[in-house]
């Protein structure tokens, strides 16, 4: 029986994939500099958790197309910009809280992935503890290698509820 309290045997997501790709975060790794887009703002947690669904239930490669994504990533900065013109406060999402990752998947893989997720939320729950995947939101519309699902784990808040669902 699988006990996906255990640690993955390994990590499946390399730093490069999980670092934020806007052209700021680029340019500053490219010229050697500190770059505020750094993986190393993942939360840990999060990652052994897509670890473990990984490793013991979809058991294929999850690659990562959008994971930490720093404040002025165009995505982030577009967020906060419709905020202020909605007279809204701006609440970070997944991405740049750590706990948010697009992994690039479409047709039966994609179905595979979601039930993977689901499986392992649904593991958890029965145990009495909390649901790590929050978010489990498919972008299955245009080009296969623009397809992806994303993934989340941010708590429920003002603002912000979990779980939810929502698609592209």
């Amino acid at each position: 029986m699988i006990n996906f309290t255990t640690p993955a045997s390994r990590n499946y997501f390399s730093q490069e994939e999980l670092q934020c790709r806007c052209k700021n975060c680029t340019a500053e790794r490219r010229s050697g500099n500190v770059s505020n887009g750094d993986a190393k703002y993942m939360i840990s947690d999060f990652i052994q958790h897509l670890n473990r669904v990984r490793e013991n239930v979809y058991c294929r490669p999850m690659p990562i197309s959008s994971g930490y994504r720093c404040s002025r990533h165009p995505i982030e900065a577009r967020k906060r910009k419709q905020a202020k013109l909605d007279s809204k406060p701006y609440h970070p999402g997944d991405h740049p809280s750590g706990v948010g990752v697009d992994v690039s998947v479409y047709g039966a893989n994609a179905h595979d992935l979601i039930e993977s997720l689901h499986i392992y939320n649904w593991w958890h729950t029965q145990r009495g503890m909390a649901r790590p995947f929050t978010a489990i939101c498919p972008n299955q519309r245009g080009p296969y290698s623009k397809r992806f699902i994303h993934v989340g784990g941010n708590t429920d808040s003002p603002g912000r509820p979990r779980p939810w669902l929502w698609t592209y």
